[in-house]
Parts: structure tokens; sequence; C-alpha cells
């Protein structure tokens, strides 16, 4: 199946969520609902979750290959010109989508995005450039990550004992086990963004970030959303994005870290419909389906 299109619900002006590496889309709901309201939302997941396809290459790629996927995706799909969301890896893939076609992407908001501060970013590109991996505890983490459970159940007892899940409300971490589980034929559940896509990458970051940035069109509209407490966006490297994209509109949201889209679902939303509701655009093209039912997790359309 090339390029599946996952509908999130809504209708309205069409908005593209790109979630963060090892996050299904189906885990942004609750940070989406205020959003549903308006604007249909729809995701081109990469390609860790397309239906029966082919594990990673063996060697790293770049997530401009992710960025590609998404502008593969839209044309494959015929969508007119979306409004990007995107969190983390997601957020840069969104970018660099709209810096290589930026007659898809009509707005572009970046959710504590994966851009280290310059002298950060040098140091992976020499380490790329020396054939070391960059983000080693990270990939090394992914690598041994636990993919099989008996049940839904044993899943979340032992996800919620993780710190990484410390501030995530019980609804919010049921919600990730439901989008991270698939059944397998002979009983049990496994991952499905599996380890060895998460951990590819993670080897594949992209470290030209901050040469690409100037290159941004003024008049795009961009919101720059950050945790106060993030250990990914940091203090310098947001001083420089609003240096640097000086039109954007730059928030922070106190007390959370890297994954508030998840442990801060309501403040998300507000941030992200009150600055959809300044852009004003009016809806293009018609809804194929309204999907905000039970549940929200949409359906799967190739």
């Amino acid at each position: 199946m090339e390029y599946p299109l996952l509908e999130l619900g809504g209708h309205g002006a069409l908005l593209h969520l790109a979630p963060a590496n090892g996050f299904p889309p189906a885990t942004y709901l609750p940070a989406l609902a205020p959003v549903l309201k308006t604007h249909r939302v729809v995701s081109l997941p990469p390609r860790a979750m397309w239906p029966g396809g082919p594990p990673p290459s063996d060697a790293p790629g770049s997530w401009t290959g992710l960025a590609e996927d998404l502008l593969a995706g839209l044309r494959h799909h015929q969508l007119p010109p979306v409004i990007a969301v995107g969190h983390s890896f997601g957020a840069v893939a969104s970018l660099l989508a709209a810096l290589r076609d930026g007659s898809r992407i009509r707005a572009l908001a970046m959710l504590d995005p994966v851009i280290p501060p310059p002298a950060a970013m040098q140091e992976y590109r020499d380490r790329q450039a020396r054939g070391e991996v960059g983000f080693r505890p990270l990939v090394e983490g992914a690598r041994k990550r636990r993919s099989r459970f008996d049940s839904g159940e044993e899943a979340f007892r032992y996800w919620r004992g993780k710190p990484l899940f410390t501030d995530w409300s019980d609804q919010a971490l049921w919600r990730y086990t439901r989008a991270m589980l698939r059944p397998l034929p002979d009983g049990g559940f496994t991952l499905t963004w599996s380890p060895a896509w998460e951990a590819f990458y993670y080897e594949s970051f992209y470290p030209g970030t901050w040469e690409e940035i100037p290159r941004l069109d003024p008049s795009l509209p961009v919101l720059v959303v950050g945790g106060a407490t993030s250990d990914t966006l940091l203090p310098e490297a947001v001083a420089l994005l609003r240096e640097r994209i000086p039109w954007g509109t730059h928030l922070t949201i106190a007390g959370q870290g890297h994954l508030f889209p998840h442990s801060a679902p309501g403040e998300t939303g507000r941030v992200l419909s009150q600055w959809l509701s300044g852009l004003g655009f009016p809806s293009v093209g018609a809804p194929d389906s309204d999907f905000a039912g039970p549940g929200g997790l949409g359906g799967i359309k190739a």
C-alpha cells in the first residue's frame, strides 16, 4: 500500500499531522479535539506505519525522505494545499516539505521540533561524516524496546511504569496502548511502530535544518511551540528560531517537556485552535468523510 492516508476526523480546511518518531497519529486526537470542529485532519504516516510495508534499510537514511513521502502522498491523493502540523521529527519533515514545494503547504506549525542549537547540529554532522551514530542512546534504546505483549492490559502496566509517561494521564496512555498494538496471528500483540523503524529514524537525523530555514517564504504563516522544560528544543534554539523566523508566532507551554501534545493535550489544542482561527483560511475542497466517531481512530485509505 503506497502512501496510506489516515483520516483523523473533522471537516473544513485541510490539516495534515506529522507525528513524532514512535507515536502513532491517533495518539494526538485529544490535542486535536478543538481543531476537529473546524478542520478536516489527515495524516500520511511515516513508512514505519505502512500496512505490510518492508523493514527499514540497514543503512541510515535522511529525514528529507519523510518530506518527500509527505509531498508524494499529497500528490497521490490529489489533496489541496494543507496546513502542516508536525511534532518532533514530524515538525522537521513538515518544514522540509514546505521548503521543497511551497505550493503544497499553506501554513506550518512546528511543535517542539528536533532542531538542536548550531554547535550541537555541527557535532551531529561531524559524527555522521565519521560514520558514527548521532543519537546513540536513543538508537540503542529503540533497538532494545520490548515489542511483544500478551494483552493490552499487560502493555499498559508495563508502560505506566516508564519515566517517559510519568506526566501522562491514564486516558492518554490507554490511547497510546491501543494505537501502538496490533494482534499477532499466533496470539498476543506486537508494536505497530517497530523498534527497527524507530531506531532507523533516530539514525537518519537531518543536520541541515539551520541552513534551510533562511529559505522559508515570509508569507508562509508559521507557528513554533516549545515545551518550557523540553530536552529537545533548547532555549538557544528557541531564541534563534525567533530571530530567523521573525514573522512567526512563537509560544512556550509552561511546565511541559517534549511530549506536551500528549501530556498537556488541552493546552496544545487551545494553542493550535487559536492560531488557526487567526489564519482565516476557508475550506478548500469537500472532505471525503467525517471520521469523528467513537474513539476517533478513523480509517486507512490507500
